[in-house]
């Protein structure tokens, strides 16, 4: 019984004792630094992304040498876009019929990406659709 008592007393003064005091700001007299234009960041983001891919050319692809899920770049032309796949044709046999469908996920810059347009693409590789075609989601899609 005494235990019980001795344990309510404590609970009262600990109750009792609470700090209800309003506290105040705190004002740092340290300068605040502006903080950098969001483009400024975004272009490091996007330059640290693309510099961590590797170049393939579509043989790399067609040949399963590339592992999915790999961060990619590849150097092509578009020869279709449709609904947001762009059909990408090697830069360096375009006598071919070598395509690569890129998903057009880009995070960057949205320009008009056309038929005819000389890309680089950097993104993620998925491994080959239905028809046996290898396929890029396409973080970054530079017109050169």
């Amino acid at each position: 019984m005494k235990k019980l008592f001795a344990m309510m007393i404590t609970a009262a003064i600990l109750a009792a004792c609470s700090n209800d005091e309003p506290k105040e700001p705190i004002e740092s007299t340290e300068p605040v630094e502006d903080t950098a234009p969001v483009e400024q960041a975004s272009d490091e983001v996007e330059n640290g992304l693309k510099a961590d891919t590797v170049e393939h050319e579509y043989a790399a692809f067609a040949d399963d040498q590339v592992p999915v899920n790999s961060k990619v770049k590849f150097l092509g032309t578009v020869t279709a876009v449709n609904e947001g796949t762009l059909t990408v044709q090697n830069k360096t046999d375009k006598s071919s019929n070598e395509i690569i469908y890129v998903k057009d996920i880009r995070l960057g810059e949205r320009t008009d990406i056309l038929e005819d347009f000389d890309v680089s693409v950097y993104g993620t590789y998925e491994g080959k659709d239905d028809e046996d075609v290898p396929v890029i989601k396409g973080i970054f899609i530079d017109v050169d």
